[in-house]
């Protein structure tokens, strides 16, 4: 950010922002519920506690998401380069693919109820 628009902000956002950097991640690309097997360079920022990427869930700006894999601690990130920005999830993978596949478990409960009633 440039000097004018650090001016910007107020004293409690400018310290998160100073706080935060940015870090290379290793994450795997989540299609279709499955996680896919290759593994992508990305970079994220995070604070210092929030350094725990493994079964977080990060978002591209294109609406990808992405299943956090481990920091690269010595590579440093570049935008021109072939890492993928991305932003972490409020959620880590168990709880999204609990809200995916509880509409399918409740209906198998349910034929499942209904085959035994019949």
């Amino acid at each position: 950010m440039k000097v004018r628009q650090l001016t910007l902000l107020d004293e409690q956002s400018l310290q998160e922002l100073q706080q935060t950097k940015y870090v290379v991640i290793l994450v795997r690309e989540l299609k279709n519920n499955l996680v896919q097997p290759t593994k992508k360079q990305a970079f994220v920022c995070l604070k210092p506690n929030e350094m725990k990427v493994k079964g977080e869930l990060f978002n591209d700006c294109l609406g990808n998401h992405y299943v956090g894999c481990k920091v690269l601690n010595g590579i440093h990130y570049s935008e021109a380069g072939n890492q993928i920005p991305v932003f972490k999830l409020p959620n880590n993978i168990q709880d999204y693919l609990t809200n995916q596949l509880t509409p399918i478990i409740s209906l198998l409960d349910q034929k499942r109820r209904n085959y035994y009633a019949n």
